[in-house]
């Protein structure tokens, strides 16, 4: 049997996809893979907040903490810690000061601090990510040395919380107007040149003996007029005494005492009165008997 063509049609064939298509989706998913690998994804962790850079330029709303998604390789994130930080002027980074009267001192601290959330795009912008070195720093050396300016040295030496107070007022006040808060300043040393302290403990220790002198002569002021008093008080007692003493009084009282003498077992003397005068008499003690 022959084959008949328009009998039994080819089927249709399928619809063909243009070559630009083609292209175009392949690229699309080459593009959708190459973004996925390039990790578009950022996570702001707690005690952060995120600078967004497009480009280079601060984006000046900060990423809060959580999930965010980037155009890789055109925007990038600078993480930044909003949690209380320590910067110490310690050791080599110590500061030198003048005090009042001409002396080099030598303060030793530590600074507590953290930005402020919502104006960390403002500090990296106008600081950088090296912003203890360029406002922290800076600020607190000038705060030291303003403070002790206006001190002398045995002020220094006695007054460390005063110092203290005063630097962290003078810092807290600079800070806060780079949008930074201070939470406290702490002074860890205080040095002076050996001399000075030396004179000032030497000055000290006079003090303290000369208010120890001045407390013993106000006490033998007092023990002088406690006895006085006393004094005055025995004589007025002798006084009153005397004035009520009589002949017959006193024979009476002279009396008891003999008896008191004479009902004593101890009693080797006894004193009698003989006419009208008093005279002793001396009982000897018996031998004893053989």
């Amino acid at each position: 049997m022959d084959f008949d063509p328009q009998r039994y049609p080819k089927p249709p064939r399928p619809p063909q996809v243009p070559k630009g298509l083609t292209f175009i989706a392949i690229a699309v998913v080459v593009l959708l893979v190459v973004f996925l690998l390039s990790n578009p994804f950022v996570v702001i962790p707690s005690g952060y907040v995120g600078v967004k850079l497009t480009l280079g330029k601060a984006s000046m709303d900060e990423m809060r903490p959580g999930l965010h998604l980037i155009i890789p390789f055109i925007q990038k994130v600078e993480k930044m810690s909003v949690r209380t930080h320590s910067y110490d002027l310690t050791g080599a980074n110590s500061i030198n000061a003048l005090s009042k009267d001409g002396l080099t001192i030598n303060v030793e601290l530590t600074t507590l601090y953290k930005i402020m959330p919502d104006k960390a795009a403002e500090i990296f912008v106008e600081y950088g990510p090296w912003y203890e070195d360029r406002i922290i720093k800076p600020v607190i050396r000038s705060a030291v040395r303003d403070v002790i300016a206006t001190l002398d040295s045995s002020q220094v030496y006695q007054e460390r919380a005063l110092i203290q107070e005063k630097i962290a007022n003078q810092v807290r006040e600079e800070l806060e107007k780079r949008f930074i808060l201070l939470d406290e300043i702490l002074i860890r040393d205080i040095r002076l040149p050996q001399k000075v302290v030396e004179a000032i403990e030497q000055k000290r220790r006079a003090l303290e003996e000369a208010q120890r002198m001045k407390f013993l002569v106000e006490k033998e002021k007092l023990e002088a007029e406690r006895k006085k008093i006393e004094a005055q008080g025995i004589a007025e007692a002798n006084r009153i005494i005397a004035g009520s003493l009589t002949k017959e009084y006193l024979m009476w009282k002279f009396l008891e005492n003999i008896k008191a003498y004479a009902e004593s077992g101890n009693n080797t003397i006894i004193l009698i009165p003989y006419d009208t005068e008093m005279t002793p008499i001396i009982q000897l003690p018996q031998p004893p008997k053989r």
